[in-house]
């Protein structure tokens, strides 16, 4: 889902002077593997994709909250929380609002018969649809994208910001300093 996000943030990055100089470190990085190895593992088990899911969300929130001293990872964890309130009060899978997954170029059947091991679909009996995926991205990858995903891709734009040592704050920003020339 992330991947045309992380391109254009290292695009941005090296437009912007960055280079990778040191790799920032993470506490408890092997959470974060394990966590994509049971997404994908849910991809090949969809009956128990739902149990897979949540687990990985757990271990996203422990990583994310080990790491929390970075202010990307602070977004990224609001973007956590509302896609994990959206899943978690919807049995495991995020309900997607199948008028606007139409206009994707992806099959919905899966969706629509309930084998698809991360997504449901949205109806009236979906709890909290405002978090769900009801909003249609159609650039580079057309999707249907949540209020979570945009904190989600927010943070981890700023995430490869600081990976390439140009790190953005948005506190500095508000503040009105100019981050940059105090590294």
């Amino acid at each position: 889902m992330l991947l045309d996000v992380i391109c254009f943030s290292f695009i941005v990055a090296f437009l912007r002077g960055g280079r990778v100089k040191a790799i920032p470190s993470f506490r408890l990085l092997y959470l974060l593997i394990i966590s994509i190895a049971l997404q994908v593992v849910s991809a090949f088990l969809p009956s128990y994709g739902g149990i897979f899911v949540s687990i990985s969300y757990v271990l996203i929130l422990v990583f994310l909250a080990s790491n929390r001293k970075y202010e990307d990872i602070r977004i990224l964890m609001i973007g956590w929380f509302l896609n994990a309130l959206a899943i978690w009060t919807n049995h495991g899978k995020m309900p997607i609002d199948l008028e606007q997954a139409k206009k994707t170029p992806y099959d919905l059947t899966p969706i629509i018969n309930g084998t698809n091991f991360k997504h449901s679909v949205l109806t009236e009996s979906t709890n909290l649809p405002f978090l769900t995926d009801i909003i249609y991205m159609p650039f580079v990858i057309p999707r249907v994208i949540s209020i979570g995903d945009i904190f989600i891709m927010l943070g981890t734009f700023f995430l490869v910001q600081r990976f390439m040592n140009k790190p953005i704050s948005l506190i500095q920003l508000r503040e009105g300093k100019s981050y940059a020339a105090k590294n």
